[in-house]
């Protein structure tokens, strides 16, 4: 499995890599993913993505918890009905998709709010230290999105707010045709595979925000990770740039 993550990765990125220093400032536009880069809600959401399957076996829930892992940013209306098709050999209508949905948006949304925060991500986007453009890209969905940034109070400091069913790779290819930015400006910061390919497919450098669930899936990655983002922990980061072959 590592080495088919590594084969995509140059599949998508043919270049030769060398490493130069990493500087948040250098980037104009900040595409940030929500759930483990700014609220540490990875957990929770994979924990309700178990309950919904916890009938259906172990088999069913280590796939259900394993693939949920390393496509975060996938919205669940396609998750679920995947899961579904998939494990048990099941098509949903519509309407049960969007129960399944609605169950797990339930068991989700307050507990979103009231988890901790990321280290340093609320204070950085607060205050806005290099008077960069910042936007949210996430597989939540739209109207749950703007609920919880309403509720914990950052709206403010993104200028653009995208959840489902907006994809990233489509929002990453719009806003950078619509702010007229080169690639190399801006920057993508995710925690999942779905975070880093829609990088890489629009030639945009990625910082991964590391933790222990995503570490197996990132083994291949030679590129900036973070913990958190207290101004320690990227000040002496590397970033690999890229020559054309």
């Amino acid at each position: 499995m590592a080495m088919l993550r590594l084969f995509r990765y140059w599949l998508l990125n043919p270049r030769k890599s060398k490493r130069m220093e990493f500087t948040p400032e250098a980037y104009k536009l900040i595409f940030w993913d929500f759930d483990g880069v700014i609220k540490d809600s990875v957990p929770l959401k994979t924990e309700a993505f178990d309950q919904l399957f916890c009938k259906y076996g172990e088999d069913v829930r280590k796939y259900v918890r394993e693939y949920h892992l390393l496509h975060g940013g996938v919205s669940r209306h396609i998750k679920i009905p995947h899961y579904f098709r998939t494990l048990l050999n099941q098509e949903l209508s519509e309407e049960e998709t969007l129960e399944y949905c609605q169950r797990y948006a339930d068991s989700v949304i307050e507990g979103v709010i009231a988890c901790p925060w990321i280290e340093g991500a609320r204070e950085f986007l607060k205050s806005n230290p290099h008077d960069q453009q910042h936007m949210i890209v996430t597989g939540t969905p739209q109207d749950e999105i703007e609920h919880i940034l309403e509720a914990i109070d950052l709206v403010s400091p993104f200028s653009k707010i995208f959840g489902a069913p907006h994809t990233k790779p489509e929002v990453l290819a719009q806003m950078l045709v619509e702010t007229k930015m080169e690639p190399e400006e801006c920057l993508m910061i995710g925690d999942s595979m779905t975070d880093h390919d829609a990088a890489v497919e629009n030639q945009v450098p990625f910082l991964l925000r590391e933790n222990e669930e995503n570490r197996e899936h990132f083994a291949f990655f030679d590129g900036p990770k973070v913990l958190n983002f207290l101004p320690v922990s990227y000040t002496h980061l590397t970033l690999p740039t890229s020559d054309l072959v």
